[in-house]
C-alpha cells in the first residue's frame, strides 16, 4: 500500500513540475531570443528525455540488461510519436499540425534518418556483419554524430527562421516583468527536479512490476516505458493548455533525436561487447515502425499548411494513423 502511495504522490509531483518546467521554458524562449521551437525541440526535449538517459544507463551497467534498455528507447520513440495523435483530439477546431509550423518537419525527417541508422544497425548485425570501433558498434558513433549534426542544423535553421519572421512582425512579449537571471534559474531548478522525479517514478514503477508480478514481462515493459515518458506528455499537454503548440510538438520530436543518441551513449557505457549483439530481432520491427510513424507526421505537417479543416469532428487522418500503427506495433510486438 506504501508503494502505490509513494507512485501517486510521485505522479502527481511529476504533473505539478512538469507544468512550471512548461512555463519557464517558455519564459527562457522569450528572454534568449532563440523561439519556442528551439527551446522544445533541443533544450526541453533533453530534459524530459535524461530520465530514459539515466534508467537505461542503469539497466546496461548495473543490471547487465542492455535489449531492455534499447527496447524502452525505441518504444519511447514510438510512444510519443502517439502523443501527437492523442494531443491533436484535443487541440480544437483546428488539427494540432496545421497549428504547428511546418519547419517541424525538419527535426521529424532528421528523426526518421536517425531510426533509419538504428534499423540499419540491427539488420547488419543479425546478418553477422559486426562494425565496430574498439568496443563500440559504428552505428552509435554514427547516431552520436548525427544528433550533433542535427541539434547544428535545427540551431541555424530556427534561427535564421525567427529573424526572418521579426523582420515582418516584432515579437508580442508577455514576460517583460520576469528578469533573464530569475527565468534561467527556474528553467535549471524545474529541470533538475524533473529528472529526478522522472528517475525516481521508474524506479517506483520497476518495484510495481515485480510486487504485481509483471516483472520482464509486455505489460511490465509498458509501465516502465509509460513512467519515463511521463515527462513528456505532461510537458506536451501543458504546452498545448499555454496555446504554445510549437514547443509541445517540437519537444516530442526532439525528444527522439535525443532517445537514439542515448542509444548511442549506452552503447559506450556497455564495456562487455557490442551492444548490437544483444538487442532483440523484434526491435528492428519497433524501429520500422517508428520510422513510418514519423513519416505520417512529416506528411501531416505538409498536409495541414494548405488543409481547411479536419476530416471529422476532432479527427485527423494522420492522428488516426498514428493511434492506430502504435496499436498495432504493439499488439504485433506483444504476439512476438
Amino acid at each position: 500500500m506504501l508503494l502505490f502511495l509513494q507512485v501517486f504522490v510521485c505522479f502527481l509531483l511529476v504533473i505539478a513540475v512538469g507544468m512550471q518546467l512548461s512555463h519557464s521554458a517558455d519564459v527562457v524562449a522569450e528572454k534568449t531570443g532563440l523561439g519556442r521551437s528551439w527551446v522544445g525541440a533541443l533544450l526541453l526535449s533533453g530534459v524530459t528525455s535524461l530520465p530514459e538517459l539515466a534508467t537505461g544507463v542503469s539497466a546496461v551497467v548495473v543490471l547487465n540488461a542492455p535489449d531492455l534498455a534499447v527496447g524502452g528507447i525505441l518504444g519511447s520513440c514510438m510512444f510519443n510519436l502517439l502523443i501527437l495523435g492523442l494531443l491533436d483530439i484535443f487541440s480544437g477546431p483546428e488539427p494540432l499540425l496545421k497549428r504547428a509550423p511546418v519547419s517541424h518537419g525538419l527535426a521529424a525527417s532528421l528523426g526518421c534518418a536517425m531510426l533509419g541508422v538504428t534499423a540499419a544497425g540491427m539488420l547488419l548485425t543479425s546478418s553477422g556483419i559486426n562494425l565496430t570501433l574498439a568496443w563500440v558498434g559504428i552505428p552509435s558513433l554514427l547516431l552520436i554524430l548525427l544528433y550533433w549534426v542535427s541539434a547544428r542544423t535545427i540551431a541555424l535553421f530556427e534561427t535564421r527562421r525567427r529573424a526572418a519572421i521579426l523582420e515582418v512582425e516584432a515579437e508580442a512579449l508577455q514576460y517583460q516583468h520576469i528578469g533573464r537571471k530569475r527565468a534561467y534559474l527556474n528553467f535549471a531548478f524545474f529541470s533538475v527536479a524533473t529528472v529526478l522525479l522522472g528517475v525516481w517514478l521508474a524506479f517506483l514503477g520497476d518495484q510495481v512490476a515485480t510486487v504485481t508480478g509483471l516483472g520482464q514481462s509486455f505489460i511490465g515493459a509498458l509501465l516502465l516505458a509509460g513512467a519515463t515518458s511521463l515527462p513528456e506528455v505532461v510537458v506536451s499537454v501543458e504546452s498545448m493548455r499555454m496555446n504554445a503548440v510549437e514547443m509541445a510538438v517540437s519537444n516530442i520530436f526532439g525528444s527522439n533525436l535525443w532517445n537514439l543518441a542515448i542509444l548511442g551513449i549506452y552503447d559506450l557505457v556497455y564495456l562487455q561487447g557490442n551492444l548490437w549483439l544483444q538487442i532483440n530481432p523484434v526491435h528492428l520491427f519497433t524501429a520500422i515502425v517508428a520510422m513510418i510513424m514519423t513519416s505520417v507526421a512529416i506528411a501531416g505537417l505538409i498536409y495541414h499548411a494548405v488543409s481547411r479543416s479536419r476530416m471529422y469532428v476532432n479527427v485527423t487522418w494522420d492522428g488516426l494513423i498514428l493511434i492506430a500503427l502504435y496499436m498495432g506495433g504493439m499488439y504485433i510486438i506483444y504476439r512476438n
